[in-house]
């Protein structure tokens, strides 16, 4: 059990001062007669109405603004791990730096802005923090170190869940008029009530920012009904079982109900200006700098504050092609794993390329935990086709002016230039649909349509939070509250992919920032001299991609080969088996690092080997063994330069055609190296005495002496038994000698009967002898 939570039922007793009735909290002077109260509440509400008039109906700025030192920090939701030591630590920074900057004004303090961002992931309102990583925060926003700090919570989205104490433990709430705080007690378990100590903490918090009344707060838990109720001395809110006590001390005129019993409180902006929570309305950060009266400069938020980075940065220029991606995915890997990098960079100059790779490489920059490890994708020129889907995976896109993302390659002829319809890229949108979009902060609609000429996409805005996302209108009508989502403008062109410039792109809050130069990006982030470290393949990639080349491809297949062949003719384990396995291994493993080869390939290769080599060395003859064996070499070889075993679109063709040359090219080459080793290779000064040449002269006559004084006439009309499959060639036993045959038509079966039809010095033609 959690220390913190064991300690809940203690703070109910011990974190703030015991208080005998709630009411007593905003209790007035006593009324002196009915009368008198009467006349004290005309006057109160004559000067509240007075004051609403006077009011603005937007809040507008002072006549004359002061620059103020301020800083906005994201606060991501929900609030789970060590998320709460990681947002203190920003703070910490922020602070230093608004301090550092020298005294504040006497009039104005430094503004520390908490905007609250719920990841859209999921139920998209933040809900699921911890109540102890958010009451952590929140006291955290309370304590000490913060003396001299004004602290704001922004809010342009509903938010719900424990992540309200830390909007609680603010000075001020800002929130976008459409946008709700509100249900605490969704985080809680619904099947108990909620603890003593959580209520307390609400209370202690409430009443010590006295941002958001008590009573309000204990009824966004959910744990009591909550009145708003009029007396002579002014508004009350007070719980159900208050009520009474009031009436006692108070004339109450009116009461009405804010949450009723059962219920989780939850309040728009609008509604919270009403009861006077929320000190302002602000759509977004240019409306909060307005009513904040600081710059707007200083609402963008500082990346060197977010934490102590330790940044690489990755070229991906041209087209994506599957070495490209392994390339990049092997930098990744080996970077995060031995550096323990938190920030990666990729500078995206590209058309896109294949679906698959393109998509393979998005899927696993989403696929990054984004607790531990931030993607930025810094596009300067073109982020066109699948390279789009690769910036947007990325958790921030940062573009410079003139650069686009989206849309098709403008190179006619290239075979990635359009989005064929076919079966890949139909594949790839049922991927960016189930998958890749879950794992990104974009709608499935959005990422179709950056390829897509047939997607019409739309800017949607929600009626109740004021949220605004981009939908298709199927992808809209998926949605579980689609009748609250109001369509507004379309933002594609019929029959053209989505193609946004850095600034449209930049107004639809796609990419979060548009700089002039690498130097402004790098300062973005915070970055000194030499920062980013700049990552690029070593020795090993270099090596993996010039062995993948078509033409040490050849080479490769051409040595192993001779490598086998030099095998077959030298007694033993020798020179020529080593260089081919050599061979063999870094053809396979180069594919393999080229994201060609995966382990059926390799198995396919090793079984054919086995296959191959139990037909030579255990069974007599060549049958299936070796035949299937070789095919099976053969497929591997064949399939290593491919990325699909079957392949259903063009380019996939193309790739079987460039490895089916390969294989070609290679077996004709050593075919005739073979021919030529069997020629002058015996003669060669250092190998002539390790190869198995040929008999000459004197042996060679011998040799055929000897086979002339066999003769196996003598054995016709004999019968015998097959000692192997006879195809057409084996062994068969005749008179209790293994003799070497031929078979006389059929292929015969092991252990089948056989007679000698005719024999010629040692050609012996045998039959299989038929039943009756």
């Amino acid at each position: 059990m959690n220390l913190f939570r064991a300690a809940r039922s203690i703070t109910a007793n011990h974190a703030a001062p015991p208080r005998p009735f709630r009411a007593l909290v905003l209790r007035g002077w006593r009324r002196s007669s009915a009368l008198a109260g009467l006349f004290g509440f005309l006057f109160v509400a004559l000067a509240t109405a007075q004051e609403s008039v006077a009011e603005p109906a937007e809040d507008a700025p002072a006549a004359e603004t002061t620059e103020v030192e301020s800083r906005l920090i994201r606060l991501r939701l929900p609030i789970t791990g060590n998320a709460d030591a990681h947002f203190k630590n920003v703070i910490q920074r922020a602070v230093g730096q608004m301090k550092a900057s020298g005294p504040a004004a006497a009039d104005r303090r430094p503004v520390l802005v908490v905007e609250f961002d719920p990841q859209r992931a999921g139920n998209g309102f933040g809900q699921g923090s911890d109540f102890e990583r958010a009451l952590s925060v929140a006291r955290f926003l309370t304590s000490d170190e913060l003396n001299g700090i004004k602290t704001v919570a922004y809010i342009p989205r509903t938010i719900k869940g424990h992540a309200v104490l830390v909007a609680m433990a603010c000075e001020e709430i800002v929130m976008a008029p459409d946008a709700e705080i509100g249900e605490a007690g969704v985080d809680e378990d619904p099947t108990r009530p909620v603890e003593p100590g959580v209520v307390r903490w609400y209370e202690q918090i409430a009443e010590g920012k006295r941002t958001i009344p008590e009573a309000i707060a204990i009824g966004m838990l959910g744990e009591a009904e909550v009145l708003q109720v009029e007396t002579e001395d002014g508004t009350h809110f007070v719980l159900g079982d208050e009520l009474e006590e009031l009436a006692r001390n108070h004339t109450v005129v009116e009461e009405k109900t804010l949450v009723p019993p059962g219920s989780l409180g939850l309040f728009s902006g609008r509604e919270g200006r009403e009861l006077r929570f929320v000190k302002h309305f602000a759509d977004d950060r240019d409306s909060l700098a307005r009513v904040l009266q600081v710059s707007p400069a200083s609402l963008i938020e500082d990346q060197s504050l977010v934490a102590d980075w330790r940044p690489i940065m990755i070229d991906i220029k041209g087209p994506l092609t599957a070495s490209v991606v392994k390339r990049v995915e092997t930098m990744i890997g080996s970077e995060l794993e031995r550096s323990q990098v938190n920030w990666i960079g990729l500078r995206i100059d590209s058309p896109g390329g294949r679906w698959s790779d393109c998509l393979r490489l998005a899927d696993t920059l989403a696929t990054l935990d984004r607790e531990k490890v931030r993607t930025v994708a810094y596009v300067p020129v073109e982020a066109s086709g699948g390279a789009a889907l690769v910036a947007l995976a990325c958790e921030q896109l940062v573009m410079q002016p003139g650069a686009h993302v989206g849309g098709m390659p403008a190179a006619p002829g290239d075979p990635n230039d359009l989005p064929e319809v076919d079966t890949e890229f139909e594949s790839a949108k049922v991927s960016i649909r189930e998958s890749l979009a879950a794992k990104t902060n974009h709608s499935w609609s959005l990422l179709i349509g950056m390829v897509d000429p047939t997607i019409e996409v739309f800017r949607y805005t929600h009626r109740q939070t004021g949220e605004t996302k981009f939908f298709s209108p199927a992808e809209a009508n998926e949605q579980p509250d689609a009748n609250d989502w109001r369509q507004d403008e379309a933002i594609t062109k019929a029959g053209a992919p989505l193609k946004l410039s850095a600034e449209d792109a930049k107004g639809l809050g796609i990419a979060s920032q548009v700089v002039d130069n690498f130097d402004e990006f790098r300062q973005l982030y915070g970055f000194g001299e030499g920062e980013p470290r700049e990552v690029r393949p070593n020795w090993a990639l270099e090596l993996v991609e010039a062995l993948a080349s078509p033409g040490l491809a050849v080479a490769l297949l051409v040595i192993g080969i001779i490598g086998i062949y030099i095998e077959l003719h030298t007694p033993g384990l020798g020179v020529g088996g080593f260089v081919a396995t050599v061979a063999f291994l870094l053809f396979f493993w180069s594919k393999f690092l080229h994201g060609t080869v995966e382990w059926l390939e390799i198995l396919l290769f090793l079984g054919g080997v086995f296959f191959l080599l139990l037909e030579l060395l255990v069974l007599p003859g060549f049958g299936i063994f070796g035949l299937g064996g070789a095919a099976m070499i053969l497929a591997a070889i064949v399939l290593a330069g491919t990325t699909s075993w079957l392949p259903r679109t063009d380019n996939e063709l193309a790739e079987l055609r460039g490895s089916l040359t390969v294989v070609v090219g290679g077996l004709l080459a050593a075919l005739a190296a073979a021919m030529a080793l069997r020629r002058y290779l015996p003669h060669a000064p250092i190998l002539r005495d390790i190869m198995l040449a040929p008999p000459a002269g004197e042996e060679l006559i011998e040799r055929e002496h000897r086979e002339a004084l066999a003769d196996f006439t003598g054995l016709v009309g004999h019968e015998g038994t097959a000692a192997t499959h006879l195809m057409p060639a084996g062994k068969a036993t005749i008179d209790g000698r293994l003799i070497d045959v031929i078979a006389d038509g059929d292929v015969i079966d092991r252990g089948t009967p056989v007679e000698v039809v005719s024999a010629r010095g040692t050609r012996v033609m045998v039959r299989a002898i038929r039943n009756a």
